[in-house]
Order: C-alpha cells, then sequence, then structure tokens
C-alpha cells in the first residue's frame, strides 16, 4: 500500500508538462469552452478509478497534420476550473496563432511555449518572437503589428525582450524595423537600461540610432550607468560612457535636480581602457573612482567628471584612492580641490580608511591638505582612535605618530574600547619617524637676539602705524613649505596671511608665491597649484622647457596684469640682471623705488645708475605700470640650468635667495627717500614693526671629502681632481643661494638692532629635496614634516599671531 502510494507520487505529472495524448481518452470527456483548436475539457464523471487523470480540467490542443492524421497535445491540468479556465483565456489567444506563423509544433516546441506564457501571460506574438530569437516571424503581419506594443503588467517591449535575452541579432533586427527606442516601461527603465547588463554590442547598436533616454532615471534613482555599474558589467559601463553617458548623475530619485555640468568622458576613456580598475565599477561611482593613474584622473577632471561624485558606498573618489593605497591619485585629487571631509555611508572621512591601511605617506597627505583630524564617524570614533596596534606591524605606530605630532587629540573619557594610542590617560603616542644629522645651532644666540629685540620694541613709542615686512625665500618646489607655514600661521591669526603684511619680498618661487597672493589666491589654491605644476613644469631634461611653466604662469596671473594693478601688499620680487658684467640684482615693484621717488621729485628725465645701464647702452627695465606680472614671475624663477633665462632676468636666488637683507635695505632707502621729498608721513610705514621670514627647508647636513682643487700628478689625480671641481662648484652654488645659516643671523641682528621682533620659520627636513623633485612620497613627507614643525613651535606662531591680531585691529 505505502508502495503504491510513493510510485503513484513519483510518476504523476506536473500541471504544465506538456503530453502527447490519445483521442480515445477523451470520448466521453465533456468540452467546457472550444475555440479553434483549442478545448478545454472537464473531469469525466463517474471518474474512472484507474486513469487519475481523469478529475482534471485540461486543455488539449487539436493538430492535423494531414487531411487523415492529427495529433492531440495536453498543455495544462487543474483540478479547479477557475485555474484552467484564466489558462485556457491565455493559450487560445496565442498558441493557435503561433504554430500558424512558426508551423512548429513538437512537444518541445510547445513545452517552451507554454513555459514562456505561464510566466509572461500577456506577451504578444513579437514578444515571444523577440524572446525565442525567432527573427524570421518579424517577416509576418501578424506578428509585426505588435512591434511596438509595451507588455501592460511590466511595460516592456518586444525591443526590450531582445535586449534582456542578450540576443544582439534581434536586437539589430528591431532597430533596422524602426522599432521604438524611446518606450520606458513602469519602472522607469528604459532600453539602455536593460542593455546595461547585456554587452556592449547591443549597446553600441542602440547607440547609433538614438542617445535620448541614455541618462534618464527609472524609479530606483538609477541611470543605465548604474545599472552596468551594479550588474558587475565593465564591458557595459565602458560602451555607455563611449555612447555620452553622464557620469556626474549620482543615483537618487526621480524628479530631484540633475548636475547643472554634464560629465562626458567617453572620448577620453578609448585610449585609457586599461588605466580602470574594473573590479570597482560594481560599486558605482565615476571614472574617478576607478583610475589607476594620475594622468587620467587630471584629465577627467579637466573633462568636467564630478570630483566630489558618490559611488553606492557613499565613497568619493578620494575614499577608493585611499582605500587602494594610490598615493599618485589621491595627491592628484587633492590638488584639483578633492573634498577630504565628505563622509561614507559609515561615516568615515577618508583619513578614518587611511588610518587602518599600511601607507603612512596617504595619511601624510590628507593631513596636509588640510583634513579635520577630530572628525567623528558614525560610530563616535575619530581616526587616532582607529589606528590598529600592533606589534607585528609598526607601520601602524608610525601612523599614530603621525598623527600625534600634529596635533591629533586622544579621545575623550566618554569613549568605550580606546587602546593604547588613544585612552584619555594614556601616553603612548607611536614611534617617531627618522631623523637626519643637524648643524650646530646658535639656539641661545637666537633668543637672546630675539628677546633684546622685543625689550627694545618695547621702549619704542609711536604713535603712528608701522609696516610689517613677509619674507619669503627661494627653493623651486620646496615652495610648497613656505605655503605650509603659512597656512598653519593664517589658521592661528584667523585671518588671511596676505592681510597681514604691509610688506612681501619673495625670491624665485617665494616671488611667484607673493605675486600669486596678492593676485587673490589662497593659500589652499597654491597648494594645489603646486602639486600640479611639478607635473607639469619638470618634465624631459634640464633645462626643461619654460612653456608648460609659462602657461601655467598666465592662467594663474593673468595675461595682462601688470604689477602696478597690484595695489596690497607692496611686493620686492627680486632677479638678477644678467645682460651686464657685473650682474646686478633687480627688485620688481608695484610702486615706486627709491631712484624713481627722487628722480620725480628732482624732475630727472632719465633714470640713472647700475640698473640702467645707461653709459652702455642698456635699456632700463620697464615700470611698474608696464612690467607684467606673469613675466615678472617667470623672471624671479628663471634657476639657471632650471629653466632658460627670461630675457635679461635670471633667479633672484642667485643673489638674495633669502630676501630678507635686501627687503631691509629696500625700506631704508625708501625711508630716506621718502623723507628727502617731504613724504613723512609715507615713510613711517618704512618703519618696522616685525619681520616674520619664511625658508624652504633645512636640508641634512652631509659631509663632503673631495672638496681640495690641486694639480693632477696621475690618472687616479684626475679623478679626485674632477670630483673635486664638481664638490667645490656644488659648495659655491649653496653659498651664493645660501637662505639660512649666516644670512639669518645677519638679518636676526640687525632687527634686534632696530628693535623690530624677527620671527624665522624653517624645518628641518629629514631629506635633501631637489628643486625640481616630483615625487608625491618625498613632498608630501616635507610637508609632513614643516606642518610638524610649526606644531612643535605653536607657543612662537601663536606669540606671533598675537602680534599681528592686535595690530590689524588698530586698522
Amino acid at each position: 500500500m505505502l508502495n503504491s502510494f510513493f510510485r503513484g507520487l513519483f510518476t504523476e505529472e506536473s500541471p504544465t508538462k506538456v503530453l502527447e495524448v490519445r483521442s480515445d481518452n477523451y470520448i466521453s470527456r465533456p468540452i467546457h469552452y472550444r475555440e479553434d483548436s483549442m478545448l478545454l475539457y472537464g473531469p469525466k464523471f463517474p471518474m474512472d478509478t484507474k486513469n487519475s487523470k481523469d478529475k482534471y480540467f485540461e486543455i488539449i490542443l487539436h493538430k492535423q497534420f494531414t487531411e487523415s492524421t492529427h495529433q492531440m497535445y495536453s498543455l495544462f491540468r487543474a483540478e479547479q476550473r477557475e485555474s484552467a479556465e484564466e489558462k485556457f483565456v491565455v493559450y487560445k489567444e496565442i498558441i493557435p496563432l503561433y504554430i500558424k506563423v512558426t508551423k512548429e509544433c513538437t512537444v518541445a516546441s510547445l513545452q517552451r511555449l507554454c513555459d514562456t506564457l505561464s510566466e509572461h501571460q500577456s506577451w504578444t506574438l513579437a514578444h515571444l518572437a523577440a524572446h525565442f530569437g525567432l527573427l524570421e516571424l518579424f517577416n509576418d503581419p501578424e506578428v509585426q503589428k505588435h512591434l511596438n506594443d509595451a507588455d501592460p503588467p511590466t511595460g516592456a517591449s518586444p525591443l526590450m525582450v531582445a535586449v534582456k535575452s542578450c540576443n544582439v541579432r534581434m536586437v539589430q533586427s528591431l532597430v533596422s524595423l524602426q522599432c521604438s527606442l524611446d518606450t520606458v516601461d513602469v519602472d522607469g527603465n528604459t532600453v539602455f537600461h536593460y542593455a546595461a547588463a547585456s554587452n556592449k554590442e547591443i549597446i553600441n547598436t542602440l547607440a547609433s540610432k538614438t542617445a535620448a533616454t541614455l541618462n534618464v532615471y527609472n524609479k530606483q534613482g538609477y541611470t543605465p550607468l548604474h545599472m552596468a555599474c551594479l550588474a558587475n558589467a565593465p564591458d557595459c559601463v565602458r560602451a555607455l560612457l563611449l555612447a555620452g553617458a553622464d557620469v556626474n548623475l549620482s543615483t537618487r530619485r526621480a524628479g530631484a535636480a540633475a548636475s547643472a555640468l554634464p560629465g562626458i568622458v567617453g572620448e577620453l576613456l578609448i585610449d585609457n581602457q586599461p588605466k580602470l580598475y574594473q573590479q570597482d565599477m560594481k560599486y558605482g561611482g565615476t571614472p574617478l573612482h576607478w583610475s589607476t593613474s594620475r594622468e587620467v584622473i587630471e584629465a577627467l577632471v579637466d573633462k568636467n567628471c564630478d570630483i566630489n561624485s558618490l559611488n553606492f558606498d557613499g565613497r568619493t573618489a578620494l575614499h577608493i584612492m585611499v582605500l587602494r593605497g594610490r598615493l599618485d591619485c589621491a595627491t592628484a585629487l587633492l590638488s584639483r580641490g578633492a573634498d577630504h571631509s565628505i563622509t561614507d555611508n559609515e561615516g568615515n572621512t577618508p583619513l578614518h580608511l587611511a588610518v587602518k591601511q599600511t601607507n603612512i605617506s596617504i595619511v601624510e597627505a590628507l593631513i596636509i591638505f588640510g583634513v579635520d583630524l577630530e572628525a567623528l564617524n558614525n560610530a563616535g570614533y575619530t581616526a587616532r582612535h582607529l589606528v590598529p596596534i600592533e606589534m607585528s606591524n609598526s607601520n601602524f605606530d608610525k601612523i599614530l605618530y603621525v598623527l600625534h605630532a600634529v596635533g591629533a587629540n586622544r579621545c575623550s573619557a566618554e569613549v568605550v574600547g580606546c587602546g593604547p594610542g588613544c585612552y584619555q590617560r594614556g601616553d603612548y603616542n607611536g614611534v617617531p619617524l627618522p631623523t637626519a644629522p643637524r648643524s650646530a645651532t646658535r639656539d641661545v644666540i637666537s633668543q637672546m637676539l630675539s628677546v633684546a629685540a622685543m625689550e627694545k620694541a618695547a621702549t619704542i613709542h609711536t604713535d603712528h602705524k608701522q609696516g610689517r615686512l613677509l619674507c619669503l625665500d627661494g627653493g623651486g618646489i620646496r615652495g610648497l613649505v613656505l605655503v605650509q607655514i603659512l597656512i598653519n600661521l593664517e589658521a592661528a591669526i584667523g585671518r588671511p596671511i596676505i592681510h597681514c603684511f604691509d610688506w612681501v619680498a619673495g625670491t624665485s618661487t617665494g616671488g611667484i608665491l607673493a605675486l600669486a597672493l596678492a593676485s587673490g589666491k589662497t593659500l589652499r589654491e597654491c597648494q594645489r597649484l603646486y602639486f600640479r605644476m611639478k607635473e607639469y613644469a619638470f618634465v624631459g631634461m634640464r633645462p626643461y622647457p619654460s612653456e608648460a611653466l609659462e602657461t601655467i604662469l598666465k592662467d594663474c596671473l593673468g595675461t595682462e596684469t601688470v604689477m602696478a594693478d597690484l595695489k596690497h601688499p607692496k611686493l620686492m620680487i627680486l632677479a638678477v640682471l644678467a645682460d651686464r658684467k657685473p650682474v646686478d640684482l633687480h627688485l620688481f615693484r608695484n610702486y615706486q623705488s627709491a631712484q624713481d621717488i627722487l628722480d620725480a621729485h628732482n624732475k630727472t628725465s632719465n633714470r640713472s645708475g647700475p640698473e640702467a645701464g645707461d653709459s652702455i647702452g642698456l635699456a632700463p627695465p620697464p615700470p611698474p605700470s608696464e612690467q607684467l606680472v606673469w613675466q615678472a614671475a617667470r623672471a624671479t624663477g628663471a634657476a639657471p640650468s632650471y629653466f632658460t633665462a627670461s630675457g635679461r632676468y635670471l633667479d633672484g636666488g642667485l643673489m638674495g635667495n633669502n630676501p630678507t637683507l635686501d627687503a631691509l635695505t629696500e625700506l631704508a632707502e625708501m625711508r630716506l627717500a621718502l623723507r628727502a621729498t617731504g613724504q613723512a608721513e609715507e615713510a613711517r610705514l618704512t618703519e618696522l614693526r616685525l619681520v616674520v621670514s619664511a625658508g624652504t627647508g633645512l636640508n641634512p647636513l652631509s659631509k663632503v671629502n673631495d672638496y681640495d682643487v690641486f694639480k693632477p700628478e696621475s690618472v687616479w689625480g684626475m679623478a679626485k681632481l674632477a670630483w673635486g671641481l664638481t664638490s667645490i662648484g656644488k659648495l659655491l652654488v649653496d653659498q651664493a643661494t645660501q637662505a639660512d645659516g649666516r644670512v639669518v643671523e645677519r638679518a636676526r641682528a640687525w632687527c634686534s638692532t632696530l628693535g623690530v621682533p624677527y620671527y624665522r620659520f624653517c624645518p628641518p627636513l629629514s631629506k635633501d629635496v631637489a628643486m625640481d623633485e616630483r615625487n608625491d612620497e618625498v613632498l608630501v613627507r616635507m610637508l609632513w614634516e614643516t606642518h610638524a614643525y610649526m606644531r612643535q613651535h605653536r607657543d612662537r606662531v601663536n606669540e606671533l599671531a598675537a602680534i599681528l591680531r592686535e595690530e590689524l585691529m588698530q586698522i
């Protein structure tokens, strides 16, 4: 009995299985509905207990093959009449016509058809033909008339069905029949949404006819590009980008405002597909999120690709570069203004993610670009809290020190789960980074001179405003150090640094920075500019082509702006007039020089002095009203062997790499000239209240062995002579461009004698950084060391800030 039950259970056919049946089994069965060749039979009464199928309502297809032969197929069986009638209504409309058109009627073909109709009861013949890939059926008028019909429950057209089936030939055929490409289904999906998970050939076929719906949102808030990312279909992503998909459309609800400026980057990616990391595409975002090179990032941003666009995890491209450990890409994004304060879906900033990695340089990069060290994620943790302290990985201990040295705070007492690196009462701050040898310092003498200057300044009582002087050294790409120093000062003062000084002197990179600030650039803009400039200016062999540098200077400073247009502060930009012997120092000014003041007062018609060179027929330099700002910047930065001369000018660093003494001399001359011409009021501004000097970093102390020059007596002696000449040459260049050491001590002593407080900021560097250094890791470490140095000297910084704030309040 039990065996019979299980045998019946396993042998009874599925109600939807198509069966070939005999006609004599239905002689005594009642017919409830007949439609052409389709019949709905009812159960047999009385029921034959030997035949269990007699209890069903059954849909039968009669197919006549010849006049004398026909075949019957059982398509569906159900005990409930309602189910059978519902299925009959669907079958009778499609199956006879389908067989007529296809001329195909087998158990296999009927099974496939019935299964499809069970899932898609409202499909037309066109939908079925598209689904099965029956190209020839679209030649039949009965099929063609349904070419653009939408399936009522889903809104899908036959073309959408073909796209979903990934049938390229069918899609091409339907497109050639001029089917509608603008259909939108009930979920807001276009044909491109369907194509997003198909293949690039289908996307290319559709895009060749229209792009009207390429960037449409569906009701989920996704464009076709988002759908391709979700489908993890990198080929489709690329095809959509090439077709013109807008990368700046973030996921959103339909009806929200779209991005104001489209980002169409398809053409750019034709030659850069290998530089896209396709594993990141499934998380969405833009090609910036998937880039693996600085060059692609730069080009994408230039093409208006939204630098702060979010992927499905709420992460920007900067988050992804941090996670992937791509320092060059991260600095490229930061130097193009990427927002480092954006949090992902878990509330993590890029810094939160960076501290969990082992890439110290990326942590340093985020710090020097101004990331908030105290930002909390959704769990209430700072980045310092998240640093994993593991004995097996000392990099984490170094990362902890990197954060601590620039002021990252420990957690508050309320935070739980703290480790030794962030516990409120803890004292472990990580492992310091390696340092380099230093020259003997004169800190005691320097402090004594500073105290003497402050004491003398306190005894000098004036009833008028005095000038404030800022001096910026030369040093090529190490101008970034100047920027970092000034960023720290500006943060302490609370005012733009350029508003805090009446006079600014700059040499070479310091001169370029001074001109940029006076032209309205912010320090952060200058920082980003330096990081971009090094990629374009230091290319090829030295001397580098000047065109790239000049283009950057024109973009930054303007092509028509002259020195006289810069009203505040008064600028002294050092350069060397090299078209004469001996060479002479020249100051590009935005004001009248002392000599010009005297000439104007005395009504002298010709400029005189060594700069003019009248006696040998040399034309004088143009006055401030005729001197283009970008040309002044180019001249002061014309470092020999790095760039060619700028007309008659060479880099000012050849005579005054630290411009402080030259600036003090200029002000002394100005004071005499103004007093001599009855301009006592103007002369008061040349009397200084304080002097601030910023250097481009102290390179490590190194030992020189081959410094002697002698007459060689052997081949070995010739080699030693060559080495000695090289060393002597370097020593002479170092001395000529000296920005620290005795030149600083002279300036400090001079200021002390005048009773003028003198502040010098120049961080020691752990590595000798070349003026044309391009390596991001080296530059980021240099700037972090500068930031840590300013933090270490915060008492001195705050003292200076207090003086400047007091001065500014009196204006």
